[in-house]
């Protein structure tokens, strides 16, 4: 991507964020670090996989997906924003290894919410760029267990969580906030304890991030 587009995306990513602060979760696109650091367990695979990524945003991630699929490996884009949607479409979709295997049947994008998506035991791979600290827990438990039961026996699912968030939110965030914040901190955690095999943090993020790997038993 040439100078001009990554701009683009970040206008983009920041004009989402400021009219939508709580669905989009994060000021700038992930960065090609992170990207790499959750796609660590993909990258290092040994046979052709079934891969799902939700919140796929402007598709910072989506492109390091795409760079890495094999000839027998099939993706399935979640992006709920009709505005994200078309960034995808236009800067992503459209580039030639894209079209390529779009052309196969093995890139689909669905619109629609994660929760939607209905698919048990499927997936290899679950990458997950949303914002969960930004919703209520019971939004992130229901989430969570549609996307661990859509994980094949053995899959993986990968996401991040900014580093030191936490603190961040007991300084500047409403006490309903806090609340809120706190409870899904408590969700996650029980869940991390279950299921996590790998943490990495990235520096090289804005703001810097942890990349959490989970497997499903």
């Amino acid at each position: 991507m040439g100078v001009a587009g990554i701009i683009s995306q970040h206008v983009e990513f920041l004009r989402r964020f400021l009219a939508n602060p709580q669905q989009v979760g994060a000021v700038a696109p992930s960065s090609r670090r992170l990207s790499k650091a959750l796609t660590e367990p993909l990258a290092r695979r040994t046979k052709p996989s079934r891969i799902l990524e939700v919140g796929a945003g402007t598709g910072a991630i989506t492109r390091h997906l795409i760079d890495l699929l094999g000839p027998d490996d099939h993706l399935d884009i979640c992006e709920l924003q009709p505005d994200f949607c078309a960034a995808l479409e236009r800067d992503v979709l459209s580039l030639p290894t894209a079209r390529l295997v779009r052309s196969q049947g093995r890139i689909q994008l669905l619109t629609c919410r994660v929760e939607q998506i209905d698919r048990p035991g499927y997936y290899d791979f679950i990458v997950s760029g949303l914002p969960l600290n930004s919703f209520d827990p019971e939004t992130v438990d229901t989430i969570l267990d549609r996307i661990m039961a859509n994980l094949a026996p053995g899959g993986v699912f990968s996401y991040f969580e900014y580093v030191g968030l936490g603190r961040i939110t007991r300084h500047l965030a409403s006490s309903a906030t806090r609340r809120r914040t706190r409870a899904v901190r408590d969700l996650l955690k029980q869940r991390i304890q279950r299921h996590q095999f790998a943490r990495r943090t990235v520096l090289w993020n804005f703001p810097p991030a942890y990349a959490r790997h989970w497997k499903t038993s």
